[in-house]
């Protein structure tokens, strides 16, 4: 078919040369064209050559992140700009019939493009297991609200350009491109908005050329530091996610854009292919802008649309449409439903019926608004703050799929609105049918292998403490000897090089520590998260990560003193440990008796439960009003006296450990702190970890160390406040404390330049 030359108001001419589109005449072969024309080729090459810096470099490879990151940014230097402008000029140009007219052509195409990807997200969602049971509830949080209002309604459209608002900057355009097809004066400001949109179509053009440059930074970064037990790790999300995201763009929308014109789903991707590859392996669906105008144009030609204002009609449709049709935005509804697995989060009914409406609300704007709308749901199912930090991790791998279904969601709008304002569009029965037919049985097919896959995938495998271990930016350089119960003495102080220090009798604790060169830290092995062994016999744990970083900024050794329960304060006063740290509860009685850093930790009271009766525990008052209320506690003084305090009227039974609780049934619950109670009720799905209402306060965790050593507790104090400042407290919490198990082990990442050459290797290293 013959094509027609582009009109002169028409931008996409302007910078068909710079993206090598393949329309309209050539007299001059300069090499800017000729670069232009193999650009995909020149960014698949970048490609390669960054997946072979990062595999040959490693971790060093993140040298070239602010390459990657510069190139990202300039490409997004102009989103908002070509949004604003593009709609106040669209839409202001117009008269308010043809408006009228392009509303009622667009809105049901719109429902039709985000209810079908929807069904693929859910439909797409059942391949990923839900928890069985929460591992806690906390009934002492407040019911958490959603405020969208904020994301629709621009009360300060600077505020909402600052915090990256997008919904509401797409309000904020439309209602004044709205009022501007009634103001008669308007040449002036609709040539300015013109020339600001084709200057950030220009602005792209330029970006673009430096695509090869920018996409080898990306992939040199990605390559070199994601890291391989990650990616086992969000196997199963990452094959979800990238099967949904991949069969929606190339079959579900191309397929529904078959059935109302006479194409096939191929020609249509075909006609935005250079699109795709640009806004692909950029990562950047606003890469594919202009190609989509351009396609927009041999569309029209394809079925016969010849009317003079197709191009505008095409490019306010592509305006709107760039926030709004950013379907692999709406995709974080996957790692949403992930997040409550992996989390242990399990959501609500309520929640259940509202995550898509809110999904889609949030999600409209600019793909690096994802980020913010994972921000925003993750507070209202609950997630912890890490899942953003997690999110932005396997948007290295996502990214692609997400792109790929944001510029077919453009491309759908465009040709399909174009269609229905012209009065073109025309339902192929056969065709529909067709496309929903092998929708149905793939995306069945799709989520029946997903859910057998994911019966054998530990989703939560990160929150299994038996399988965590200290990282080596932790143990690297520390010398550590680990004693057994039956190698520490009974009384008195342990052995080790510290009784032959050369201090003098009457020096401090602190002065022995610097004399000797030894660290004498009192462990309990039995207190999860806070110390034990994990399933290869190795010492871990919260307290036992802190133990070595105070090990090492003193510049000493460690040794690990395993302490006796039931003696381990007046080993202590004998001098047996110079610091005990082994999830001991502060209390008034024992600070006036012994030596006593400020609280490390606090953790509230809590209940382990049974989790199909976990409703009975919402407040203090349900579990008094439980008839033969039987509680249990460790085997302490002060366990007993606090769960007596709490529950007058409850009978007390002791225990050795928690495990005794399985086997005794006339137990109700076990009163604990949250923190060891949610590590213990992650072994045991058929436990819950409750906070009910009203129990009071929260166990404080301190150091322990003699009475005479001020000079030690001072510098525990000052340490302690260090590792809150540096981040280190809030990192350990997150590893081992809400068992969000760090992605590797802190050692540097396998590269051919170290593991094979032998480069960067420190001839010390033992």
């Amino acid at each position: 078919m013959g094509r027609k030359p582009m009109s002169g108001n028409d931008t996409t001419s302007s910078v068909h040369p710079e993206f090598g589109s393949g329309a309209g005449e050539r007299p001059k072969r300069t090499f800017r064209s000729v670069y232009a024309d193999r650009l995909p080729l020149w960014v698949f090459i970048g490609a390669s050559v960054g997946i072979a810096i990062g595999l040959f470099f490693g971790d060093d490879a993140k040298l070239l992140r602010p390459v990657g990151a510069a190139y990202a940014m300039a490409m997004q230097i102009v989103v908002f700009p070509y949004i604003i402008c593009s709609l106040l000029h669209g839409l202001g140009q117009l008269t308010p019939a043809i408006a009228a007219k392009l509303l009622r052509s667009s809105w049901a195409v719109y429902l039709v493009m985000w209810g079908a990807t929807f069904f693929v997200i859910l439909v797409m969602s059942t391949a990923i297991p839900l928890p069985p049971s929460p591992t806690f509830i906390d009934f002492t949080v407040p019911e958490r609200s959603l405020d969208v209002l904020p994301l629709l309604i621009p009360a300060d459209p600077f505020a909402s350009l600052v915090q990256n608002s997008v919904p509401a900057i797409v309000v904020f355009s439309v209602l004044f491109g709205v009022a501007i097809q009634r103001v008669e004066q308007k040449q002036s400001l609709l040539q300015a908005l013109d020339t600001i949109r084709k200057a950030s179509v220009t602005i792209w053009g330029w970006v673009v050329m430096l695509a090869p440059i920018g996409v080898m930074a990306l992939f040199a970064d990605t390559a070199g530091t994601v890291r391989p037990d990650a990616a086992a790790q969000l196997s199963l999300y990452l094959v979800v996610f990238l099967c949904g995201t991949f069969f929606l763009a190339f079959w579900v929308l191309p397929s529904l854009i078959a059935a109302v014109c006479p194409i096939t789903p191929l020609a249509v991707v075909r006609l935005v292919r250079d699109g795709l590859v640009i806004a692909m392996v950029t990562t950047l669906s606003v890469a594919a802008l202009p190609f989509i105008q351009k396609a927009a144009e041999r569309f029209c030609e394809e079925v016969s649309i010849n009317d003079e204002n197709r191009s505008e009609i095409a490019r306010t449709t592509l305006a709107v449409a760039y926030p709004l049709a950013q379907l692999g935005n709406f995709f974080v509804l996957l790692f949403i439903v992930f997040g409550t697995s992996f989390f242990d989060a399990p959501l609500g009914w309520v929640q259940h019926a509202m995550m898509p409406l809110f999904t889609l609300l949030s999600g409209i704007g600019s793909p690096s608004s994802s980020i913010d709308t994972v921000n925003f749901l993750s507070h209202w199912v609950g997630l912890p703050g890490i899942a953003t930090q997690l999110y932005i991790e396997t948007m290295t791998v996502t990214r692609y799929g997400q792109v790929a279904a944001s510029v077919m969601g453009f491309t759908f709008i465009v040709f399909v609105v174009i269609l229905n304002y012209y009065g073109k569009l025309k339902i192929s029965l056969p065709k529909l049918g067709l496309s929903v037919a092998v929708t149905i049985v793939v995306l069945g097919a799709l989520s029946t292998a997903g859910s057998v896959i994911g019966k054998t995938i530990a989703v939560g495998d990160r929150s299994d403490f038996d399988r965590m271990t200290l990282g080596a930016e932790l143990t690297d350089g520390v010398s550590v000897k680990v004693l057994a119960a039956s190698a520490a003495p009974a009384g008195g102080p342990a052995t080790g090089p510290s009784q032959t220090s050369s201090a003098p009798s009457h020096a401090t604790a602190l002065e022995r520590i610097r004399h000797s060169g030894e660290l004498r830290v009192g462990y309990n092995p039995d207190v999860v998260p806070f110390s034990f062994r994990n399933e290869n016999g190795e010492l871990v744990g919260f307290d036992i990560a802190h133990a070595y970083r105070l090990a090492r900024d003193l510049n000493v050794a460690l040794t690990l003193v395993p302490i006796e329960v039931e003696t381990f304060l007046q080993d202590t006063l004998d001098g047996r440990y110079d610091v005990v740290a082994a999830a001991v509860y502060a209390t008034t009685k024992r600070a006036s008796l012994y030596g006593m850093s400020d609280p490390y930790f606090q953790s509230p009271i809590a209940l382990i439960a049974q989790a199909d009766q976990a409703e009975k525990w919402m407040s203090r008052e349900d579990v008094a009003a439980t008839d033969d209320l039987t509680i249990a506690v460790l085997d302490t003084a002060a366990m007993k006296e606090i769960a007596a305090s709490l529950f007058p009227n409850a009978t007390i039974v002791p225990l050795d450990n928690y495990g005794e609780m399985i086997q005794r049934s006339e137990i109700d619950a076990t009163l604990t702190s949250l923190a060891e109670a949610r590590a213990f009720a992650r072994s045991q799905p058929a436990l819950t970890a409750v906070v009910p209402r009203g129990l009071g306060g929260s166990f404080l965790f301190a150091y322990v160390t003699s009475p005479d050593n001020e000079e030690l507790v001072d510098t525990l104090n000052y340490w302690l406040r260090l590792q809150h400042v540096s981040g280190f407290h809030a990192r350990m919490v997150d590893d081992w404390i809400n068992g969000y198990a760090p992605l590797g082990d802190g050692s540097p990442r396998w590269s051919i330049a170290r593991n094979v050459l032998g480069w960067g290797e420190r001839s010390d290293t033992p």
